[in-house]
């Protein structure tokens, strides 16, 4: 139906071509703009763009719905497209000429703005400039080589940007949104706390006294309580490495205040006595009376730092808290007064 209307349009394009000067193009009514030789082409009422920027949750914003290539009316009919095919806007005084060609893909798309195929650059990037932010991605920009029938993407040349958004149409992502998706996988937790006092079974909770030593550790650390924890992946074209392991061990004691371990703790035996932990650990000063059902809510807060490198040469670090917590009842230690009676009335043992 285009066809048969164009043809039409045409012919009567041509009928008043003759009456107009031959260098004089004519604009035709409607959505057809002609030329003065009576060829017809639909019209475009503006230059072709690409959307504004506007990401999803991933990051991605949808490309043009229909891709540009700017060409010369001659252009376009020695590259094999019929008159119906080929687009043009017309501001009144100067024709811009294009044609519809294929937009691409998720990872190569094309750009109205910049009139290439954009693609994510895949190996390692260039060192990145200071005017680009850490999330900013490297593409490449390869030109449109038209050939009859349609056309398609060649190699003519590439040339490569910057950009601290991802391009309309690719649903690529950056270094640091590939890393941020798989330490999102990760099954981290916090740790098994490991506690002197133990659980006494008869009361069925830990009980201390004012000044008498805390030990605490990390009961049976593994992998994924206190690292080291590795993953590899390929996600939105990029493969990425993260590593995760505890850098150190925040004990919030419950009384507001806290005590910082670099390391897992030294496990407490009975041939220790009451000495304190040569690595972490902490003396009452006060009863947990005044506490919620008389216990100090011990909170041991697992500090990760998990690292990521990329494919490019991108890297980071991302920090992650994770809790685990225990009770504990902290009594105030009594003196007993026993007489004596083959002393008359002194103490002793």
């Amino acid at each position: 139906m285009l066809r048969r209307a164009l043809a039409i349009l045409a012919a009567a394009c041509a009928i008043l071509a003759g009456s107009l000067v031959a260098a004089a193009p004519a604009s035709a009514a409607g959505s057809v703009w002609c030329n003065s030789k009576g060829d017809c082409y639909i019209r475009l009422d503006s230059v072709p763009s690409d959307p504004a920027p506007n990401p999803d949750a991933n990051g991605w914003t949808p490309g043009a719905p229909t891709c540009y290539y700017e060409t010369s009316e001659s252009g376009a009919i020695q590259m094999g497209y019929k008159p119906e095919d080929v687009r043009v806007f017309d501001d009144g005084g100067f024709q811009q000429f294009y044609v519809i060609i294929d937009c691409g893909g998720d990872t190569t798309y094309w750009s109205n703005d910049r009139q290439c195929y954009v693609f994510m650059v895949d190996g390692a990037w260039p060192e990145r400039p200071a005017y680009v932010n850490q999330e900013a991605g490297y593409y490449g920009c390869i030109m449109f080589e038209g050939n009859p029938g349609g056309g398609g993407p060649g190699l003519p040349g590439e040339t490569n940007f910057w950009s601290n958004t991802v391009p309309p149409g690719l649903k690529v992502l950056t270094p640091g949104a590939a890393a941020a998706q798989l330490i999102a996988t990760f099954q981290l937790r916090g740790i098994d706390i490991g506690m002197a006092p133990q659980v006494n079974p008869e009361w069925g909770h830990r009980r201390s006294y004012v000044g008498v030593p805390i030990w605490l550790w990390v009961e049976n650390p593994e992998p994924l309580t206190w690292g080291p924890y590795s993953e590899t992946a390929t996600l939105g074209g990029q493969t990425i490495t993260a590593t995760a392991k505890v850098s150190g061990i925040r004990w919030d004691m419950g009384n507001g205040q806290s005590k910082v371990c670099g390391s897992p703790g030294t496990i407490y035996t009975v041939g220790y006595g009451l000495t304190d932990s040569p690595t972490c650990g902490y003396r009452y000063e006060r009863t947990s009376e005044d506490q919620p059902g008389d216990r100090y809510t011990v909170t041991a807060v697992s500090m990760w730092a998990v690292t990521w490198t990329s494919a490019t040469g991108a890297s980071g670090t991302v920090n992650i808290e994770l809790t685990s917590s225990e009770q504990l009842e902290v009594n105030e230690l009594q003196s007993v007064i026993v007489k004596n009676p083959a002393n008359d009335g002194s103490t002793g043992p």
